[in-house]
């Protein structure tokens, strides 16, 4: 059984602050994208193991295709067990979701192949345990992300542009970036820095993605201080014809939002003569996505 594993941006990112369990409330509007990983699950009698084709992505307890595998539940009388291919296309280290997609669509496809009789409500909920983006990864489309992070609210989907998606070759670990900006945030105040933006969320839907957008990511500073190399990405996306450009998740990739073709060939081609990484692709509403993961 193959399936793709799609990735995510994260449009703007408000920390709202430090929980006392050490993590941190977010609000964080998402959107999924057109890139994706290839998942192929093949059935076993039992046991669970995993390759990846990126040496640098753990193949065994470290990886959360594989924790999602060993988090569903089975029968005591019926054990099962699966072989777990992945083909990466999307960067670790990015902010772009690639691991919670692989385990989301694990969750999915395993459901199917081993005839769980397991509820969206009840997926939703081993996905909260895997970590805190697979839920969304579950309904695709365009959210609103709080707590931290697991809490999603389906958007009416946002559409009608072009992502390029620029990386600048440093993987950044989300605990470190949020290690880095845990010194200046205070316990959570519960004060929605979004509340703002919702109500925007109709007419021209180019025009609320830009809003959106602009709306910034406060981890963007911590993970510039740990690959500067954003910065000049995100202002060289806007001067190469952006609406709009931003640091995605914990980073390190930026993402521009592009009205035309012209634009964002333009951008693509002096981001790959600059020497990054650089990936033209397009929102994937949640129709849309429902229909390709299942």
């Amino acid at each position: 059984m193959d399936l793709p594993a799609y990735a995510k941006i994260n449009l703007c990112l408000k920390i709202i602050g430090k929980r006392t369990d050490g993590f941190h409330d977010i609000e964080t509007a998402v959107q999924t994208v057109s890139l994706h990983d290839t998942l192929s699950l093949e059935a076993r009698s039992e046991g669970i193991t995993l390759e990846v084709d990126d040496p640098a992505i753990p193949e065994g307890p470290g990886n959360l295709a594989w924790r999602a595998a060993a988090a569903l539940p089975l029968p005591r009388s019926s054990p099962r067990g699966v072989h777990i291919r992945i083909r990466k296309m999307i960067p670790a280290g990015a902010g772009l979701g690639g691991g919670s997609s692989d385990a989301a669509a694990t969750l999915v496809g395993l459901r199917r192949m081993w005839r769980l009789d397991l509820s969206d409500r009840d997926l939703e909920a081993v996905a909260a345990t895997i970590g805190a983006d697979v839920p969304f990864f579950l309904c695709g489309g365009t959210a609103l992300l709080t707590g931290t992070g697991t809490v999603v609210e389906p958007l009416e989907d946002l559409g009608g542009y072009e992502i390029l998606l620029v990386v600048p070759g440093v993987p950044l670990s989300t605990r470190e970036v949020y290690a880095a900006a845990s010194a200046s945030l205070t316990p959570a105040l519960k004060i929605s820095k979004m509340a703002n933006f919702k109500p925007t969320l109709k007419g021209n839907l180019v025009e609320e993605v830009e809003t959106w957008v602009r709306a910034g990511n406060d981890l963007e500073p911590y993970a510039r201080s740990l690959c500067p190399p954003i910065g000049a990405i995100k202002d060289r996306l806007v001067a190469a014809g952006a609406a709009a450009a931003a640091m995605t998740g914990s980073g390190s990739a930026v993402f521009g939002v592009f009205r035309t073709p012209a634009a964002i060939e333009r951008a693509h081609a002096e981001a790959r003569a600059n020497g990054f990484r650089a990936m033209r692709c397009v929102p994937l509403r949640r129709e849309e996505y429902r229909r390709r993961v299942g």
